[in-house]
């Protein structure tokens, strides 16, 4: 019953993209969207550092994530663009890591993201154009029994706490955009994330830390008026 539940979600994510791009697609025609494009980039993420408790490290506890980022972009100019975008990442919890209650059932790191990055193209006019990004924002993030949903995990030094939290991150990346058609282009993205997840007074504990992760991502960008 749940993964019925939960894949109704990833569907629904892209035909809300679908319908907004068919929506905007004459706005884009008269002007209104100019200088805005449009983006959407599916990913991998890895775990790089943090702890998760005194005994083990936060990639002790996870595996390799995937999950995708939806963002609306604007051109200041040729060489600078802003980027306000909505991102959700899954990682799966390696077996013989979760709570007594959970070890019947599946489990995941949840991370949705909400972020604002400012992005510098170090050549502009060119088939492929090299980029780098850099910005920050919030982070909600849960150990849980559900992709999408589901019971949360508690956490490991203070169990009348749900491990859930809303975290501020920065981050930076590197990336390369090529043309494909007209109005569609295909990027590549590296993005280092930095989770400031440590919080003693609600968790009880510093030994669970700061934490941070490496994206990969594949994806396009549909611009409305292709100059």
């Amino acid at each position: 019953m749940r993964l019925r539940t939960t894949c109704r979600i990833p569907g629904r994510l892209l035909l809300l993209a679908g319908i907004f791009l068919a929506s905007t697609a004459g706005l884009g025609a008269s002007g209104l969207f100019d200088n805005v494009s449009f983006r959407v980039s599916p990913g991998m993420m890895f775990n790089l550092g943090g702890r998760y408790s005194d005994i083990r490290k936060f990639g002790d506890v996870v595996d390799l994530g995937g999950g995708l980022n939806l963002g609306l972009r604007y051109e200041v100019n040729k060489n600078i663009y802003l980027d306000a975008a909505f991102g959700y990442t899954v990682m799966p919890v390696k077996d013989g890591q979760k709570p007594f209650g959970f070890r019947r059932a599946s489990s995941y790191f949840d991370m949705s993201s909400a972020t604002l990055n400012a992005s510098l193209y170090l050549k502009s006019g060119y088939a492929i154009e090299p980029y780098l990004t850099l910005g920050g924002g919030v982070y909600p993030w849960y150990f849980r029994s559900g992709m999408f949903g589901g019971s949360t995990w508690p956490a490991p030094a203070q169990p009348q706490t749900d491990l859930r939290d809303t975290s501020f991150g920065l981050n930076i990346g590197l990336g390369a955009e090529a043309n494909a058609l007209i109005n569609l282009t295909a990027v590549l993205e590296v993005r280092y994330t930095y989770l400031f997840s440590r919080n003693p007074g609600r968790f009880g504990t510093d030994d669970f830390t700061q934490t941070d992760f490496l994206t990969i991502s594949l994806g396009v960008i549909y611009y409305f008026n292709r100059k």
